[in-house]
């Protein structure tokens, strides 16, 4: 049912040098559209901008050659108003004399305009004709206005008229008017036509020389285009070889600009991939030995459960079971897609080697999943035996302990003073063998735990708290850290401290749901360094609460996880030893949180 599959890692990574040759392109695998040159890309771009930056200069000047009429005019005729309004401060006396005198000495023509219903009339001057909304601008602001436009019919037409107004009061029958002090002048049809041959003439010209900057620019760009491709090409030919697997390729390149320095970049990075190569080989092979040197059996599947590796001692698991262990495992594997991490402690494994006991261990992969599988039979026999020869010992202790008691109480009724004293002697010294023997078994769980030898050092405890996360990566559970800034070293036992804490992330993550996070916070108070590890679990009824650090006690509600009743009791002893405490806060579906506390020792300065 599982069969390994062993390609090579040029292989899997598409880089067989006997596979299919792909031509270097810029298109889209699959694609069906002809290939576009760097040459035809760059010509156009060199002309596109050449086009652009032309018909853009052109866009720019040709207003300005157009505004350049107007702009005399505007210039004449703002001079005019200038010279009027200076004429008016120094004396604002106006009479028709002075308007006549003023106009005449221009070449203007002038006059006083009333605004009326049908545009205003003049009442005084030699106007031919003005600009009306000039005239109601000026009145109507007051201020003064100018404007010059276009004749399109009369014996003026093809000239512009330009027209002044400047607002005045006057007093008629008693009441103040307003009126305007018009002046106007036509700018000759051959300034226009001069302005305009001018422009034709360089309209012309820049056409004739955008022409022949395309042209220029084309042939440079298709010359720059010719000599930048033949180096791309190169660069494409020996990428393809590159990664057809021949990481001796190199280019050679005698100028030295960008391309030649991106040639330099192919030729380290080729040398980088060679070497890279090179060690993940070694490193494919180191980890294949220590694969198959484990005495544990690991199973790697893709997405559809299909072995793709079968270390030795795998191979002979699976061959030497039956069909329903190979359908169980199949089952471990495909729940880890929903599930994360799974655990099967005991599982069994019946085949020509006879029953077996095997812990799977199986947690997803981004394309399939691993199994570790480990035969526990011997570990289990162990454990069966071990317990066994605790109940025996415990019934031993018993039965004697109880005959004692009641031979006591009968000798208490013994009239003989002198073999009651002899006989109590005797059971003294019996139930101190007793004791000594319960003190041995008791000391035996402490070697099991291996909590004898403390090394106080100074430890980070924050660092500690994240090699525990990444100890418990693998489960996929959520272990958050909260730690106080500045924390200072505390002197204690790393190794034993480490153990310690992991017993206690190991319960809340066992007796909490999947996906719930687990809390570890670190800080300060009362001179103690606190370290809590908080879960959102099954929780500890308060009346248990004093009892879950006694060795083989395990809670209401701890079915739910494999244990055996000494993880707190090894825990409770390892922090008696670094001078600190445990406590507990918890109750029953809302979560645990047990606090170690561990003296902070000043430095002395």
């Amino acid at each position: 049912m599982f069969s390994g599959k062993r390609h090579s890692l040029r292989e899997r990574l598409g880089l067989d040098p006997w596979s299919k040759k792909r031509r270097f392109s810029f298109l889209p695998k699959g694609g069906l559209r002809p290939r576009i040159g760097i040459r035809v890309w760059l010509t156009a771009l060199f002309m596109l901008v050449t086009g652009f930056a032309t018909a853009t200069a052109y866009s720019v000047a040709k207003p300005i050659f157009e505004d350049t009429l107007t702009q005399v005019g505007e210039s004449s005729l703002r001079r005019v108003g200038e010279q009027f309004e200076n004429e008016i401060q120094k004396n604002d006396n106006l009479t028709p004399a002075r308007l006549k005198s003023f106009a005449s000495i221009r070449n203007l023509q002038w006059g006083i305009v009333k605004v009326t219903d049908q545009g205003g009339t003049q009442q005084q001057g030699n106007l031919d004709d003005w600009d009306t909304a000039v005239v109601e601008k000026a009145v109507g602001t007051p201020r003064p206005q100018q404007s010059i436009k276009p004749i399109e019919t009369g014996p003026r037409e093809g000239q512009d008229r330009a027209t002044y107004a400047y607002p005045i009061e006057v007093t008629v029958d008693g009441k103040n008017e307003l009126r305007a002090v018009v002046f106007v002048e036509y700018l000759s049809e051959s300034d226009v036509a001069n302005a305009e041959a001018t422009l034709n003439k360089i309209e012309w010209i820049a056409l004739i020389a955008g022409a022949l900057a395309l042209l220029m620019s084309g042939f440079c760009g298709y010359v720059v285009a010719e000599l930048i491709s033949r180096r791309l090409n190169r660069l494409g030919f020996a990428a393809e070889r590159l990664a057809a697997g021949n990481f001796d390729e190199r280019i050679n390149s005698r100028v030295e600009d960008e391309v030649g320095s991106l040639g330099e970049t192919f030729n380290s990075m080729a040398a980088s991939l060679k070497d890279a190569f090179s060690q993940v080989e070694q490193e494919k092979e180191r980890g294949r030995a220590i694969l198959d040197g484990m005495t544990d059996a690991v199973v790697g599947v893709d997405k559809d459960l299909n072995a793709i590796f079968l270390n030795p001692r795998a191979r002979q698991l699976l061959e030497s079971s039956d069909r329903e262990f190979h359908n169980h495992l199949q089952e471990v594997l495909a729940k880890t897609r929903y599930a994360g991490p799974v655990t099967e402690p005991r599982a069994e494994a019946k085949g020509d080697g006879g029953d077996r006991i095997v812990e799977i261990r199986a947690a997803p992969l981004e394309e399939g999943a691993l199994a570790i599988l480990r035969d526990v039979t011997e570990e289990s026999r162990i454990e069966r035996t071990k317990a066994e020869f605790i109940a025996n010992a415990s019934h031993e202790l018993k039965t004697p302990l109880f005959a004692l008691s009641g031979n006591l109480e009968m000798l208490e009724d013994e009239q003989d003073g002198k073999h009651r004293a002899e006989f109590m002697n005797d059971m003294r010294l019996a139930t101190d063998r007793l004791q000594s023997l319960a003190k041995t078994l008791l000391d035996l769980s402490r070697l099991d735990a291996n909590a004898v030898t403390f090394s106080l050092q100074e430890v980070d405890l924050e660092e500690i708290l994240h090699e525990i996360r990444r100890d418990f990566g693998f489960t996929g559970r959520p272990l958050q850290i909260h730690a106080e800034e500045d924390f200072p070293p505390v002197e204690t036992d790393p190794n034993q401290l480490h153990q310690m804490l992991t017993i206690l992330v190991d319960n809340a993550i066992k007796y909490s749901s999947d996906g719930s996070p687990v809390e570890l916070d670190l800080f300060r108070e009362n001179g103690h360094a606190i370290i809590s590890v908080s879960d959102e679990g099954c929780g500890i009824p308060e009346s248990e609460q004093p009892h879950i650090f006694e060795r083989f006690y395990r809670a209401q509600g701890s079915s739910r996880a494999d244990g055996t009743g000494l993880g707190l009791a090894l825990a409770n002893e390892i922090t008696q030893h670094l001078s600190g405490k445990i406590e507990v806060q918890s109750k029953p579906n809302a979560g645990s949180t047990f606090s170690v506390f561990l003296p902070i020792t000043e430095r002395k300065a």
